[in-house]
């Protein structure tokens, strides 16, 4: 903890060397006068998901900073250790420290914030009154236009000859002997923290971590998944969390973004060439399908805004037409209009049987579409249940008393 309070700013001895006691001294007493009793010698990786975020704040205040900018910070906290987070800035912030609070969980926007203001295509929207504004309001100025939620008719049906997809026993980076069942025409909502075993089933599916033990079938028939080009192959897509590192290549354009998943099936001509027609159609079709917001499909990925980004890494993932789709965060970081034509698009597809593997942090969103709900912890699933009579308060306890926070 001590180097990540000093780095950039390590105190020196006469010969030049890393004073190691002195900045361990300076560093605990940093600590513990902002409340944090952890030794300064602690490694960042044992630390709490929240004492990580107390962390880089004081970091920054070592620095002298008079103004921090908070870039979604309670993201994969729980509701204990968000309060807590709160009260940490609320305190600093009678000391004269002032926060630029970004988040898209507008009910914490509210809470948290003395003014709000809402940017929209580089323009500034300051609001009034921010303590009586609503959250529909705000949903408003951010999109621009009144934006309808999707509101997903739940699935009930799940009888054994709707089994889609059967996952036994898997086993490997981060999952020990998990067993699913994934219907036809299915959204399964997966909770979990970082670590848990939530990112790592998506991962391990997708063949993107590798399989030890275990098998996946489809319609009763063992699968081999090893890579990723085996699973897009045997009807698997994925949506990485990560979009700029893993989902698109920004070099290249919107064309090109989408068609990559059927480079080797639909474009594939003899002797290696490139339908390059029908790869227009494709990207052509899955445009006006997500609504994308360009001048044309020949445009630079770079120039889109993250929306639009996350649009066309969708649309690349339906047009491989997988049977199972996996979601790693597909809304996260973009607007609320974008993220609600994604839902429905989504939501459209199950209707003619594509299941769906939905992974958020974002539990409003992942009541409104979910059919059943799995959680992770400790790398295996801890409890199961069907998206009946739940809300974003009871599934947040959910998890919770599955980490033992509660």
């Amino acid at each position: 903890m001590a180097e990540n309070i000093f780095v950039g700013l390590l105190p020196k001895s006469k010969r030049g060397m890393v004073d190691w006691k002195a900045m361990n001294k300076a560093a605990g007493e940093e600590l513990a006068g902002y409340g944090l009793d952890i030794s300064p010698a602690e490694m960042v990786r044992n630390l709490r998901s929240i004492d990580v975020r107390k962390l880089n704040i004081i970091r920054a205040m070592h620095k002298g900073a008079k103004l921090i900018i908070l870039d979604e910070p309670t993201t994969a906290l729980t509701n204990r250790e968000r309060d807590e987070l709160f009260a940490f800035i609320r305190k600093l912030k009678e000391g004269g420290i002032a926060f630029i609070f970004i988040s898209h969980y507008l009910g914490e926007v509210k809470e948290l914030s003395d003014e709000i203001t809402v940017l929209r295509d580089g323009c500034m929207y300051p609001v009034e009154n921010p303590k009586e504004v609503t959250e529909e309001y705000l949903s408003r100025l951010v999109a621009g236009e009144k934006v309808q939620l999707t509101q997903r008719q739940n699935k009930t049906d799940f009888e054994d000859e709707n089994k889609l997809f059967e996952c036994r026993h898997l086993t490997a980076k981060g999952l020990d002997d998990v067993s699913v069942d994934i219907y036809r025409g299915e959204i399964l909502g997966i909770i979990g923290f970082p670590g848990s075993g939530a990112r790592e089933m998506c991962r391990t599916l997708f063949g993107a971590n590798k399989l030890s033990k275990g098998e996946i079938l489809y319609l009763g028939k063992k699968l081999s998944i090893k890579s990723p080009k085996e699973a897009i192959r045997n009807g698997l897509a994925y949506v990485s969390y990560d979009r700029q590192r893993e989902g698109l290549i920004p070099q290249f354009t919107v064309n090109y973004n989408i068609g990559m998943s059927v480079l080797h099936s639909k474009l594939k001509k003899p002797f290696g060439f490139i339908n390059m027609k029908k790869e227009r159609e494709i990207s052509d079709h899955y445009k006006d399908v997500l609504n994308l917001k360009c001048n044309g499909i020949d445009d630079p990925i770079s120039s889109l805004s993250g929306g639009n980004q996350q649009k066309v890494v969708v649309g690349r993932a339906l047009a491989a037409e997988p049977k199972l789709l996996v979601l790693d965060e597909p809304t996260i970081g973009i607007d609320i209009k974008s993220r609600e034509e994604i839902i429905a698009t989504i939501d459209k597809m199950t209707q003619s049987g594509v299941s769906v593997l939905y992974l958020t942090n974002d539990y409003e969103e992942l009541l409104r579409v979910a059919d059943r709900l799995i959680f992770f912890k400790d790398s295996k699933i801890v409890a199961q249940m069907d998206n009946k009579d739940l809300d974003v308060v009871r599934v947040t306890e959910i998890r919770d008393h599955a980490k033992g926070e509660i």
